[in-house]
């Protein structure tokens, strides 16, 4: 099967990431916390060194990282632990659901004020965005990296800088673009998942927030500590890791992590990109296919529907041919209105770094004429 699904997540992972998820269940078998064997030391060492990597790649230090179950958690963690009564968050119309729902079921239960940023041109303006800024002065902005519905990528750090000069603090959703792009864009807080463009395992992501930043615990259990507490822990980054860590998850992202940096995330963000570029010269020769292509900078995401199918047909068409896409609307309620896809939502093609030319020719020869 090619996978042509690489923005939700990574396939084939590398074999050094099978091979230390595989030791934790064969050799390892521990939780780094929970002792003080040597097997136990061992972990720590190496959880120890996989956070210290996401500190860099987010430019925080590695104490203010906390492994989560996704960026689903680590979104919803944050913006519980941001955002009180009545307070005014302003956010974008590319979010994703895992930012999109939270922040609807906190203005029903805390009377948030939450506005929304329309694309402009296909992406986010930042003029508009100072605009709002000045005009809300809201405690929180969210906003995504990039969309993970059309491949837009946006000016984080630019993003960043107007908010902190309005006295915003910023939570930006690095899932799209963590493994690809620069991630240390001066945000407040940074969520991310390890399974899309980092190549780890599922079921895992991190939460980072910058040093100063007091966020009570929204989860409360064992972390593992010496002393015998009864109330959790509130240092990071234990406050925000109550619970049984995924070890093995987390040494499968500790392995992904020094594969890309071995094989150079610029070399594997270009291969993708090249793949799109291809797919694009190839779909736009096929009949009744619109591409919806953003202007500047983007991911390697491809989105696109057809005049005379439904994307559900179309990703059925791409399976018979054994070709894996996705279809639909990306859990990405808001951005559909704008792009007219608000129906049956769209085809999206993402390429990884092991998609090859013909495998995009085999993609682009099965969408029907």
């Amino acid at each position: 099967m090619i996978h042509l699904d690489q923005a939700a997540t990574s396939h084939p992972k590398p074999p050094t990431v099978l091979a230390a998820i595989r030791d934790w269940y064969e050799r390892l078998g521990v939780s780094g916390d929970r002792g003080d064997s040597s097997l136990c030391r061992e972990v720590r060492q190496k959880v120890a060194a996989t956070r210290a990597r996401l500190g860099e790649l987010v430019g925080l230090p590695a104490q203010r990282v906390a492994f989560t179950s996704g960026a689903t958690e680590s979104l919803n963690l944050a913006l519980r632990a941001v955002l009180r009564g009545g307070d005014k968050v302003l956010t974008t119309a590319f979010e994703h659901g895992s930012a999109v729902r939270p922040l609807r079921a906190l203005q029903r239960e805390r009377g948030l004020r939450v506005e929304v940023l329309p694309p402009a041109g296909g992406g986010l303006d930042a003029g508009a965005a100072a605009a709002a800024l000045a005009a809300l002065r809201p405690r929180l902005f969210v906003f995504t990296h990039a969309s993970n519905v059309t491949g837009a990528l946006f000016d984080a750090a630019a993003l960043c800088d107007l908010a902190r000069r309005h006295g915003a603090l910023t939570l930006l959703d690095a899932s799209q673009t963590a493994g690809l792009f620069d991630i240390a864009v001066g945000a407040d807080l940074v969520a991310a998942s390890a399974h899309k463009g980092l190549h780890g395992p599922p079921g895992l992501g991190f939460l980072a927030a910058r040093e100063g930043l007091d966020l009570p615990p929204q989860k409360q259990g064992g972390t593992g500590s010496a002393a015998a507490l009864d109330e959790h822990p509130p240092t990071w980054p234990a406050a925000f890791e109550a619970g049984t860590p995924d070890t093995p998850a987390i040494l499968g992202l500790g392995a992904a992590l020094q594969w890309l940096d071995a094989e150079g995330r610029g070399h594997l963000c270009a291969t993708a990109l090249e793949r799109r570029a291809e797919l694009i010269e190839l779909l736009r020769r096929r009949p009744g296919v619109r591409l919806l292509e953003p202007p500047g900078p983007r991911t390697p995401v491809l989105s696109f529907v057809h005049e005379g199918l439904d994307p559900a047909e179309i990703g059925a068409m791409l399976d018979a041919a054994g070709v894996h896409v996705r279809t639909g609307f990306h859990c990405a309620p808001w951005i559909h209105r704008h792009l007219g896809t608000e129906t049956a939502g769209t085809v999206r093609m993402s390429p990884g770094p092991f998609v090859s030319a013909a495998d995009v020719r085999t993609a682009a020869a099965a969408v029907a004429g």
